[in-house]
């Protein structure tokens, strides 16, 4: 992967990858899929990805920073725990608004078994990230009397994000789209009051 090659190029490819991976899966797309919707050769694509493994990482570590800049932009304006809950709440709503049934963990997660290993460190790390984010939220919103739920933080964010992420998938089958009531329902379950 060449640093100093056109970065529009190299934005283009990602940015194709990514929505194909949200769509079909890393399994389900191959570099012709790439080069022809944009209009270019293979050696082109392998130019700044020589194989599709690398181009994965890409894909997964970009969304991986695009996650916490938004968290950290988020914590910067000053949002509390039930407002950031609600900010990830509409990220997900955003990808149902555009008919994107699957996340990126989702999406690395059911095509986990066929991933190259590096996918899978990358996968691993992306999918502990959102969890980790989850972790703090919710104990910082016990701690502040805005969250109430059982156990570990730990344990109520696999929940959370676990229920999220199936929710979103379910929503291709269900009329209307369960999402919103899955949302309801964690606020209902988890949300004491409004700080």
């Amino acid at each position: 992967m060449s640093e100093t090659a056109p970065k529009d190029t190299r934005t283009a490819i990602i940015d194709l990858a990514e929505n194909l991976m949200l769509d079909r899966g890393y399994c389900a797309f191959s570099y012709t899929a790439i080069s022809s919707a944009l209009g270019v050769r293979n050696a082109a694509v392998h130019y700044h990805f020589p194989g599709k493994c690398d181009l994965g990482v890409a894909v997964v570590r970009r969304s991986q920073e695009r996650f916490l800049q938004w968290a950290r932009e988020l914590e910067a304006s000053g949002a509390g725990p039930v407002e950031r809950l609600e900010a990830f709440f509409r990220r997900h709503m955003r990808l149902l608004e555009h008919e994107r049934h699957v996340c990126m963990g989702g999406s690395l997660e059911t095509d986990y078994a066929t991933l190259p290993e590096p996918m899978r460190v990358e996968a691993r790390s992306f999918v502990s990230t959102i969890l980790s984010w989850w972790e703090a939220l919710l104990e910082e919103g016990r701690t502040k009397g805005v969250f109430a739920f059982p156990g570990e933080a730990r344990d109520q964010a696999i929940v959370v994000m676990s229920t999220l992420q199936g929710a979103l998938q379910a929503s291709r089958v269900t009329d209307p789209p369960c999402l919103p009531a899955a949302m309801e329902q964690i606020r209902r379950l988890m949300v004491t009051h409004v700080a």
